[in-house]
C-alpha cells in the first residue's frame, strides 16, 4: 500500500478514470488524501489517445494538503450519442411538451420533436451532407434552433453554435475556420438580416454550400427550413433511424467558439459522451428528474450554459423548455414564469438582475418556484438574497464551466447550506479532477488562490484546426487549463477570484474586480457593478467602477467612496466611478467591459491608453 502525502505524484495524476472503488470506499465524497492499493488496470483510451486506467481505492480528506480533488460520484457515466439520448426521451415521454415557445405560439412534445428531427437530418443529408460535416445555426432562440440541434445530431454532423450577434467579418471567420458546409438560419432579428449576411459571405467562403432559412417566404439562392423537413422520402428518413448506432459517443458533437474577448474566437470541440453525461449530472443536481418541471430558458441555446442544461439535460429529465422571446427581456421573461407556471428560471447573473428589478415593480403573480440556475460568470452574494427573496425561491444554485469543459466543472448539490450556497460556485462536478496550481503547475495548498485545472470526461476534444492553443490548455496528460484563478476548499466545493487575464496591477498590488464588485452591491442602492482598470501614468493603472442602481435612488461618486473608506483596502476604492442604466452585453448576457471601458475614453470620462508612436 502506497500513502500518497501532501504532493500528489505525476504518474498519480496522469491517470483519468477511475471506475472501481474498494469496499470501504464513501460513495460520492471527493478526496484529497488517497490510500491506493493493487495494480493499475488499463481501461482503454480517451478520444485523444490518453490512457485510462482503473484503481481500487478509498479516501479521506485533509484540510492542509495540496489543492487537488477527485470525485467520483455515485453513478456511472454513460456511453450514449445525443442521437440516442433523444430517441430515449421521445420513448419515456412521448405525448409530454418539450418545448413552449411563446414569442412564435408553438408548442412540441418530446415524440414531435423526434420525428421532425430525423425529417431534418434526412433533408440535410439529402442535400449531400456527410458524417462529420459542419452545419452552422446561426440567430435566436427558435423551435427552429432546438430542432436543428436534434438532427444535426441525429445525423452525425457537428453542430456550430455561432451567435446570433456576429456581423459579417465575424461570420465569415467562423465558416472558414471549420469549414461549414451548411447554416441554418433565423431570417431577419432585430439589426441583423441573416440570409443577406449569408449570401454575402458565399463569396469568400468557398466551403459554404447550403443556406436553409427559417421563414414562410422563399429567397433567392436560400432554401426554405420547411422544405428541406420535407425533402426526404420515409425510406430515407427511417435510415436515420438505423444509422444511429454508426455514430459513436466519442465523435465530436458541437464545435462552440469562444467570446473572443482577447484575439480571434477559438473553437473548442466537444463530444457527444461529454454533452451527455454533463447533461445528465446537470439534470441531477438541480433534481430537474423530481417531478414534471417547467423551465424558463432565457439563457441562449447558442451557449455551453443553454444547451447542456436547456437541452440535454431537459431531454433526461423530461422537463419542459420555455422560450419567453427570441433573445432575453425581462419583462418578457417574468410573463413567461407567470404565464407557464415555471418553476425553474435559469439566467446569467445580468439576467437576473434584470429580472428581479421588473418583478419588484410588477409583483407578477407567480406560482411555486424550487430553483433557479445562474452561471456564465459569478454572481454576488447580495444577488443571490435579491433573487431569492423577489421570487420566493427555495435556492438560486450556481453552475461554472467553460465551453472548453462542456458547460459544468462545477455545481451546487441539493440541500447545500445557504451560506455556501451563496459564497462558492458549487462542488466539482462527478467523475472530474480539479486542482489548483501555481505558476509552475503544482498544487497550492487547499483554500489558496492559483489556476484552476480540470481533468476527465469533460474536457475538450480540442480546438478545431489550432494545434498550437490546444496544446497551451491542455496538458500532455490530460488537464485543463481555465485560466480562471481560483480557491479549492478541502470539501470540494471551490470559489472563483477572477479571470487570470483580467487581473489589474495598481502600484504593484495585485487586485481582482470581481472582489469590488461584490463589495459594491452589497451596497442595498446598488443593482450591478462592473470594475476594470484603466490607464494611470503613476501607478500602471487606476481602478473604475460602472454602477446601477436601484430605480428611484440617487447616489453621487462620493458616497460610494464614503461607503467604501474602512471596508475595503484603501487601494481598491474605485478612483473613477460611473452611473448608468444600462450597459453594453454579450448575446450570452455577460457584459462587455472591453466595449465599455472604450465608450468612457471616447467620452473623455476616463483616461486613455497612450497611443505607441
Amino acid at each position: 500500500m502506497i500513502r500518497l502525502k501532501n504532493t500528489i505524484s505525476r504518474s498519480f495524476r496522469s491517470a483519468v478514470c477511475f471506475d472501481s472503488a474498494g469496499p470501504n470506499f464513501n460513495e460520492g465524497k471527493s478526496s484529497a488524501i488517497f490510500f491506493v492499493s493493487g495494480p493499475l488496470e488499463k481501461c482503454g483510451k480517451s478520444p485523444r489517445g490518453h490512457q485510462h486506467f482503473q484503481r481500487r481505492w478509498h479516501s479521506m480528506s485533509t484540510e492542509n494538503g495540496p489543492s487537488y480533488i477527485f470525485h467520483r460520484g455515485s453513478t456511472p457515466l454513460v456511453d450514449i450519442t445525443l442521437g440516442q439520448l433523444i430517441e430515449q426521451s421521445a420513448n419515456r415521454y412521448p405525448n409530454r411538451e418539450c418545448m413552449v415557445s411563446i414569442h412564435q405560439n408553438v408548442r412540441l412534445t418530446f415524440s414531435e420533436v423526434l420525428r421532425r428531427a430525423d425529417k431534418l437530418a434526412a433533408g440535410l443529408k439529402k442535400l449531400g451532407l456527410k458524417k462529420g460535416d459542419r452545419v452552422g445555426i446561426w440567430g435566436p432562440n427558435t423551435v427552429e434552433w432546438y430542432l436543428s440541434f436534434a438532427a444535426i445530431a441525429r445525423a452525425g454532423f457537428r453542430v456550430v453554435g455561432m451567435n446570433p450577434a456576429d456581423q459579417q467579418g465575424e461570420l465569415e471567420y467562423m465558416i472558414n475556420k471549420v469549414e461549414v458546409r451548411a447554416v441554418v438560419a433565423w431570417n431577419i432579428f432585430k439589426t441583423q438580416n441573416y440570409p443577406a449576411m449569408l449570401l454575402r459571405a458565399k463569396a469568400n467562403c468557398p466551403t459554404l454550400e447550403h443556406i436553409i432559412i427559417a421563414s414562410d417566404h422563399a429567397i433567392t439562392g436560400t432554401r426554405r427550413f420547411v422544405d428541406v423537413e420535407s425533402l426526404a422520402s420515409r425510406v430515407e428518413v427511417e435510415a436515420v433511424d438505423a444509422e444511429q448506432s454508426e455514430i459513436s459517443p466519442n465523435d465530436g458533437a458541437t464545435i462552440q467558439f469562444t467570446s473572443g474577448t482577447t484575439g480571434r474566437p477559438k473553437a473548442p470541440e466537444v463530444s457527444h459522451r461529454s454533452y451527455v453525461n454533463n447533461g445528465k449530472q446537470g439534470m441531477q443536481r438541480l433534481e430537474l428528474d423530481k417531478g414534471h418541471h417547467t423551465v424558463c430558458l432565457n439563457v441562449p441555446f447558442f451557449h455551453a450554459f443553454g444547451l447542456v442544461m436547456g437541452q440535454v439535460a431537459s431531454l433526461y429529465s423530461g422537463a419542459t423548455t420555455v422560450l419567453a422571446g427570441p433573445s432575453f427581456n425581462g419583462k418578457e421573461a417574468v410573463n413567461a414564469i407567470a404565464k407557464e407556471k415555471c418553476s425553474v428560471i435559469y439566467g446569467t447573473p445580468t439576467m437576473w438582475v434584470d429580472m428581479v428589478s421588473v418583478q419588484q415593480e410588477m409583483k407578477a403573480p407567480l406560482g411555486k418556484i424550487s430553483n433557479g440556475l445562474t452561471g456564465g460568470s459569478p454572481a454576488s452574494l447580495e444577488l443571490f438574497k435579491r433573487a431569492r427573496e423577489t421570487f420566493g425561491l427555495d435556492s438560486l444554485k450556481s453552475i461554472y464551466g467553460l465551453s472548453e469543459t462542456t458547460a459544468i466543472a462545477f455545481q451546487t448539490f441539493p440541500d447545500t447550506q445557504k451560506s455556501i450556497v451563496e459564497t462558492t460556485v458549487g462542488h466539482v462536478s462527478d467523475h472530474v479532477e480539479a486542482q489548483v496550481v501555481d505558476g509552475n503547475g503544482i498544487p497550492v495548498p487547499f483554500g489558496t488562490p492559483g489556476e484552476l485545472w480540470v481533468r476527465g470526461y469533460l474536457t475538450m476534444i480540442g480546438y478545431w484546426g489550432d494545434e498550437e492553443n490546444t496544446k497551451k490548455t491542455l496538458t500532455d496528460d490530460g488537464w485543463l487549463k481555465t485560466g480562471d484563478q481560483f480557491i479549492l476548499g478541502s470539501d470540494g466545493h471551490g470559489k472563483i477570484v477572477g479571470r487570470l487575464k483580467d487581473m489589474l496591477i495598481r502600484g504593484g498590488e495585485n487586485i481582482f474586480p470581481k472582489e469590488i464588485e461584490e463589495f459594491l452591491e452589497s451596497h442595498p442602492a446598488v443593482m450591478e457593478a462592473h470594475v476594470f482598470g484603466v490607464h494611470d501614468d503613476r501607478l500602471g493603472e487606476e481602478i473604475c467602477a460602472c454602477i446601477r442602481l436601484r430605480k428611484g435612488i440617487d447616489m453621487t461618486a462620493d458616497d460610494i467612496r464614503a461607503y467604501s473608506a474602512g471596508k475595503i483596502a484603501h487601494f481598491k476604492i474605485p478612483r473613477y466611478i460611473q452611473f448608468g442604466e444600462d450597459f453594453p452585453k454579450t448575446t450570452s448576457g455577460k457584459i462587455k467591459k472591453r466595449v465599455l471601458k472604450e465608450s468612457l475614453e471616447e467620452q473623455g470620462l476616463i483616461p486613455s491608453e497612450p497611443k505607441l508612436s
